[in-house]
């Protein structure tokens, strides 16, 4: 069984769904855990449950992609517990869903931002507090690996962060840092459900329904999985000893990338 005893665990994008998920994971594994997410009311619930774990919680309502706003966060969080040895960049935004040529300038950006700067900002950051067998886990996506008709800026910014997670691999493993990416595949979240604010379906909503469960164009052996199942297959590579793998990708998805 995997064991995060004494370990110290930071994962951003964590109020709600899958980053949710993974922070109430490594609690229950024995980490302690830093987090973040742009709500201060979702995070406010999950310090609240992973502390009811006996676990301690550093939480921070910010925009991740904000130069000003990551550095605060992440001296908050050396000051606490002096180090990092887990690192899950879950936090990303799908804003710009349309045709290039009608996309909206500002949302297409802030999608880059988002996915791509705000992991650069947290790794740049938490880097030198990392080593010893520490880990870093970017959730990543299949649409990163391949372009799409719309929602370009979504492909181009989780394609970035796939070529971000080989290039930290290359030049953190001589401290001992080991740097993979994550593919969840279809999961059931809010921005999976892509409903209006407020009338978001849960997990376990999503998962019952029976219609309108998978995306059109998806293979008919694809399955829509539960955050915990993704929370589980995360904790797998945080436990890897040392010497694992570094820069490759793992994926939950049904088909090829």
């Amino acid at each position: 069984m995997a064991n995060l005893e004494g370990k110290v665990a930071v994962i951003t994008g964590a109020g709600r769904g899958i980053g949710r998920a993974i922070a109430l994971r490594f609690a229950r594994a024995g980490a302690d855990v830093a987090i973040c997410a742009r709500s201060s009311d979702d995070l406010c619930k999950v310090s609240s449950d992973i502390q009811a774990l006996g676990r301690k919680c550093l939480y921070l309502a910010f925009d991740i992609s904000s130069p000003d706003e990551v550095p605060s966060f992440c001296d908050k969080i050396i000051a606490e517990f002096g180090r990092v040895d887990i690192l899950v960049n879950n936090a990303g935004a799908y804003l710009e869903r349309g045709a290039f040529i009608n996309s909206d300038p500002e949302l297409w950006w802030k999608t880059i931002e988002v996915n791509l700067r705000g992991p650069f900002l947290v790794c740049r950051h938490l880097a030198g507090a990392m080593k010893n067998n520490a880990k870093i886990i970017n959730l990543t996506s299949g649409k990163g690996f391949a372009a799409g008709a719309n929602s370009s800026a979504y492909h181009v910014s989780k394609a970035a962060l796939n070529m971000l997670t080989e290039s930290l691999a290359n030049e953190l493993w001589e401290f001992g840092v080991e740097v993979n990416s994550l593919v969840p595949g279809p999961t059931a979240t809010t921005t999976f459900d892509n409903k209006p604010a407020g009338q978001e379906r849960s997990a376990e909503a999503i998962l019952s329904a029976e219609k309108d469960t998978l995306p059109k164009g998806l293979p008919r052996w694809e399955r829509v999985k539960h955050p915990d199942e993704v929370a589980e297959f995360a904790l797998s590579l945080a436990s890897y000893p040392p010497g694992g793998p570094t820069g490759q990708v793992f994926s939950l998805a049904r088909r090829p990338l």
